[in-house]
């Protein structure tokens, strides 16, 4: 009996013993979970929140942190491009760096649309001088035609060679 009191007296003072060093560590972790929330309740500076707080708290504030920091260099405007590459993770730069991408191909491709626009008008332009010109050239070989002359059932005398020579010294061209 003399034995289970003995092991009952070094559990009770095991227990008081376990129980003291928990309240200690219970104050130590208190005192370092308000360290931490004063260093997070300035808006303090990573190194300090690394400091103050335990390591899982201070990498989610790290974490956020870059977050806030990704969304502002994103929102600016203009944006702010090496803010992103510095604050924002591997996906977003993907993601920033294939929409970049995408918007210098679609200015090229307004470019060219541009261009081959500009190339169709300056070919209608010249369909369009050509068919004038044409126009005028028919019109001239019907008034050549019409001003040659006649026998008495109307039909034209004078062959090719005569008409141009009409036309190059009649003063009364149509």
């Amino acid at each position: 009996m003399r034995y289970v009191s003995i092991l009952a007296g070094v559990l009770v003072t095991l227990s008081v013993v376990g129980a003291g060093w928990a309240v200690v560590n219970g104050a130590r972790d208190a005192a370092t979970l308000r360290a931490c929330v004063r260093a997070l309740g300035s808006e303090g500076s990573p190194e300090r929140v690394a400091k103050a707080c335990p390591a899982a708290i201070a990498d989610a504030h790290l974490v956020a942190a870059r977050a806030s920091a990704c969304d502002a260099a994103l929102s600016a405007r203009p944006e702010n491009s090496y803010a992103v590459a510095a604050a924002c993770s591997a996906p977003v730069k993907t993601v920033q760096a294939e929409r970049d991408i995408a918007r210098r191909e679609a200015a090229r491709l307004t470019s060219d649309l541009t261009n081959e626009r500009l190339g169709q008008d300056a070919a209608i332009a010249r369909a369009s001088a050509s068919a004038a010109t044409l126009a005028e050239r028919k019109a001239r070989a019907v008034a050549a035609v019409q001003a040659a002359p006649r026998d008495g059932d109307g039909l034209v005398v004078c062959d090719a060679d005569c008409l141009r020579a009409r036309w190059a010294t009649a003063s009364d061209r149509p």
